[in-house]
């Protein structure tokens, strides 16, 4: 999966894995986030990149 959870100093971060850096969102990183919600993050952008996946784009 592109996506994942990782641990920082400051909170937690989704993490794009294919970039080796944190997930950009209309220009912020996706860092400092309480777990929960980096978790629900996580899975929302794995499920819209699978959907990439399949598409003919």
């Amino acid at each position: 999966m592109r996506y994942e959870l990782r641990k920082l100093e400051n909170g937690w971060a989704v993490w794009d894995a294919q970039a080796n850096t944190p997930a950009v969102i209309t220009g912020c990183w996706q860092t400092g986030l309480e777990m929960e919600a980096a978790d629900d993050l996580v899975d929302l952008l794995n499920g819209v990149d699978r959907g990439k996946e399949g598409s003919n784009e």
